[in-house]
């Protein structure tokens, strides 16, 4: 079985608010008309399993960056890019260069009606280079639902979507996968946040090479005003990435 690297770890912890980076699974609500948010880390992970995306070796993600602003009522647009650097576990050399752009746009959806359900959609542009094993050279197409309910204290967070994957394997083709991702979000006294996950895809369906992945996830926040600190670690199984980190800050002013 081939797997897909996860190199993004997204959106952090602040309950009663939109999901903030470094979590990978989305807040259902959006930032308010008009307001903005910033953030920028470093990532390391180490890939145990041959994927589409560079085979075994050490990835660093240096910086990671995220931009968000408020469009609308219940509307948001954000982008996020990264540079790259990776040290294959075989003979061949420390690799750099671009990651991928990925461009999203979440819609609240019956927000009349309904509290805590949203749809975000996006792509991700083929700027990280499969032959330095970086990325796949590939446009990748996503769409997911979100809901969030709040369970006491906490907030749990669901997303489920399909994604349109273009295939390194085949030429003029595309692998259709469904994801998915569960959260819990809750404060710990004063200024600390701590959040637990879990995401997955699953597919191409009919093929015998799949794409599977599923990641456990938990990140450690401290919010200070306007600025909010972030640390956090993640386990892949089923042919993810083993293991990584994430570290830096955000602000939204």
């Amino acid at each position: 079985m081939r797997g897909v690297a996860v190199l993004v770890l997204a959106l952090a912890v602040v309950p009663a608010a939109r999901a903030e980076w470094p979590y990978l699974v989305e807040e259902a609500t959006a930032l308010e008309a008009g307001r903005t948010s910033l953030s920028a880390g470093v990532a390391f992970s180490w890939q145990d399993v041959d994927t589409l995306t560079g085979g075994r070796g050490r990835r660093w993600s240096v910086p990671q960056l995220e931009v968000s602003l408020g469009v609308g009522p219940a509307a948001e647009v954000s982008a996020a890019y990264e540079f790259l650097g990776f040290d294959p576990s075989d003979e061949r050399d420390w690799t750099t260069g671009s990651g991928d752009l990925r461009l999203w746009t979440k819609l609240g959806l019956f927000p009349d009606q309904v509290d805590g359900l949203a749809l975000r959609f996006g792509v991700k542009l083929p700027n990280a280079s499969e032959t330095h094993g970086l990325g796949t050279d590939e446009t990748d197409f996503l769409a997911s639902l979100l809901y969030v309910r709040g369970v006491g204290p906490a907030e749990v967070t669901l997303n489920a979507g399909l994604g349109l994957l273009g295939s390194p394997e085949r030429n003029r083709s595309q692998d259709d996968v469904w994801t998915w991702g569960a959260q819990v979000r809750a404060p710990v006294g004063g200024w600390f946040r701590l959040g637990l996950e879990a995401v997955g895809q699953h597919g191409p369906f009919g093929l015998e090479y799949k794409r599977d992945f599923v990641t456990l996830a938990g990140v450690a926040e401290v919010v200070t005003g306007a600025w909010r600190w972030s640390v956090g670690g993640r386990r892949g199984i089923q042919d993810a990435l083993s293991w990584g980190w994430v570290a830096g800050v955000s602000w939204e002013p």
